[in-house]
């Protein structure tokens, strides 16, 4: 058996994936880098809606100076793009001189920008095997999420600043309605490529996040994840300050985490999406290591939420 099919996957994955007619289906390919002792966190995001022939995404660096997309270091986030013709995932060139290189099915890739402010040039090797989903809540559609270590380098303003971390390296296809946003909390981190997790959360309840899957590395022994909780400790603003993890994966090992955010950026990724992001540094598993967290709101959603805790927990 081949790694890839161990994995659920085939070399067509990298690619567009089959659709219907629906205007609403949608394409992703997204992932994260950081430099951490900058306290840096940066999305490579481009979003495709190829039964309308536009993207939109783009590229966003933000630290601990700023949080808003104004006024963070890079954010060049764009819409109603047209889709090059006849692109090709696997060796694409974006109209917003983003890059995708697919070196090896699943496992590695190039990715390259060039802006204003920042340029670009990183490589992908996927570490860890993914996460493939399909059904899953929040997951409704196709998803995949796998830890990369990423190496190369940035040009912030001039500034060459080497990059070697872990990060998260996430796809996805099939219907993402504006309006029907779910309230979502996506955290991880990796210590190194046998000890990691992943938590995906939803809340149905103020400030009550049940974990719906994810997965746990330990020892190099992966399994899957599918109960548990999070919780956020929150400012005056309602920004995580502090997210705690209790879960227990599929051969009943249970792990805690807890995190501590070094920044904060908050991101409209989608008209019906606002995300609190942050770097956040974990314990877990009497190990350190660096990741995220995405507390993932429909916007009215989030502000009753404000109104009803008032800066509360």
């Amino acid at each position: 058996m081949t790694y890839l099919e161990e994995w659920g996957l085939t070399p067509e994955d990298d690619a567009f994936h089959p659709r219907d007619d629906n205007p609403w289906f949608t394409e992703t390919w997204w992932n994260a880098w950081m430099v951490p002792e900058r306290k840096m966190l940066g999305y490579f995001y481009p979003v495709f809606r190829p039964n309308l022939g536009v993207q939109a995404g783009g590229v966003i660096l933000f630290d601990d100076t700023a949080e808003l997309e104004w006024d963070i270091p890079v954010f060049d986030y764009g819409w109603h793009e047209p889709i090059p013709a006849g692109l090709d995932l696997r060796d694409a060139t974006l109209e917003n001189t983003m890059t995708i290189k697919v070196l090896e099915p699943a496992r590695h890739y190039e990715i390259g920008y060039t802006g204003r402010d920042l340029q670009l040039d990183l490589h992908l090797e996927g570490v860890v095997r993914p996460m493939v989903t399909a059904g899953t809540p929040p997951f409704n559609k196709g998803h995949i999420d796998q830890i990369c270590r990423i190496t190369g380098e940035m040009v912030l303003k001039g500034e060459t600043i080497p990059v070697d971390c872990f990060a998260m390296r996430d796809r996805s296809w099939g219907l993402r309605q504006d309006g029907k946003q779910p309230t979502v909390g996506y955290n991880y981190a990796t210590a190194d490529p046998e000890n990691a997790f992943l938590a995906v959360s939803m809340s149905r309840a103020t400030n009550v996040w049940n974990v719906t899957t994810g997965f746990l590395i330990r020892d190099g022994v992966w399994s899957h994840v599918s109960t548990g909780t999070r919780h956020v400790e929150r400012d005056e603003q309602g920004r995580p300050l502090v997210v705690s993890i209790d879960a227990t994966d599929d051969l009943g090992r249970r792990f805690e985490a807890r995190g501590e955010a070094v920044n904060h950026q908050v991101f409209k990724t989608y008209p019906s999406m606002l995300c609190w992001n942050a770097l956040i540094k974990w314990t877990f598993d009497g190990a350190e290591g660096w990741g995220e967290d995405q507390d993932c709101w429909l916007p009215r959603r989030w502000r009753d939420f404000r109104e009803a805790t008032a800066g509360g927990q």
